[in-house]
């Protein structure tokens, strides 16, 4: 608030407050402000909710001979009947081709679980994506690129 000092009929010496006015609507910097907190309360609930998907991961993944080895590490509750879903694609030039695709029920124990999954792939450029479900819900995915030698 400021002070200022008012002249009264050539009386000197009285101090009025000036006060700002109330405005009745916010200012643009205030509305953004609410607008930004409750965006990073939505953005803290959706990770919050998603916390269960960290409880699944993928470990490494490797090729050998003529079989995928899969590391799933589960940090959770044992799981029963989860689905363990691989799709390999042959990386062309400027192309992807299908070549293998196979969905298996699992057991999740926690801690590490090793999954050995049997293809026949011949050397080249591959992208492997996986994926595990619980029931209707993904708890992993991801994509590991796959190089595989003669």
């Amino acid at each position: 608030m400021n002070r200022v000092e008012v002249n009264l009929e050539n009386r000197r010496g009285h101090t009025a407050v000036l006060a700002p006015a109330r405005r009745a609507a916010l200012r643009f910097s205030e509305r953004m402000s609410r607008i930004y907190t409750i965006l990073l309360i939505l953005a803290l609930a959706a990770l919050a909710g998603a916390a269960g998907c960290l409880s699944t991961s993928f470990g490494e993944v490797t090729y050998s001979g003529d079989a995928l080895q899969v590391h799933v590490e589960n940090a959770g509750e044992p799981v029963e009947n989860a689905v363990l879903q691989v799709t390999i694609m042959e990386v062309g030039a400027l192309e992807q081709r299908e070549a293998f695709s196979e969905a298996r029920y699992i057991d999740l124990v926690t801690g590490e679980n090793k999954y050995t999954i049997r293809v026949d792939l011949q050397p080249g450029s591959y992208k492997g994506f996986l994926t595990v479900f619980v029931g209707n819900e993904r708890r992993a995915s991801v994509i590991r690129d796959l190089e595989v030698t003669a």
